[in-house]
């Protein structure tokens, strides 16, 4: 598969943000009761399980207008008063010294 092929289908997806973007904030309202704490997303504490499960929520800052629950507030924000899908990424971000993508967010 070309390059320009490769772009093609991100263009495709940007172009459907709009219908996207809401679908995507509705699966993190769903993920939230299933991340045991900020800190570890099983209960058996640090684990693969949340190498992989931060990868791919940190790849998930970089979209513009991806909404958390109401009890979400912007940075900074009290720890207690947090989502915990976004504490947890937070919390990662600070542990592993990885910076999220929100400040590049298209």
């Amino acid at each position: 598969m070309s390059i320009e092929e490769k772009y093609g289908y991100y263009e495709a997806a940007f172009a459907e943000s709009d219908k996207l973007v809401p679908e995507l904030s509705k699966a993190l309202l769903e993920l939230e009761p299933l991340i045991y704490s900020e800190e570890y997303c099983t209960e058996g504490g640090l684990s693969y399980d949340d190498i992989d499960l931060w990868s791919r929520l940190r790849s998930l800052t970089v979209i513009k207008g991806l909404e958390y629950p109401p009890k979400a507030r912007p940075r900074p924000r009290p720890r207690r008063a947090c989502h915990r899908v976004r504490a947890y990424l937070d919390h990662f971000e600070k542990l592993a010294d990885v910076p999220l993508y929100d400040v590049m967010a298209i």
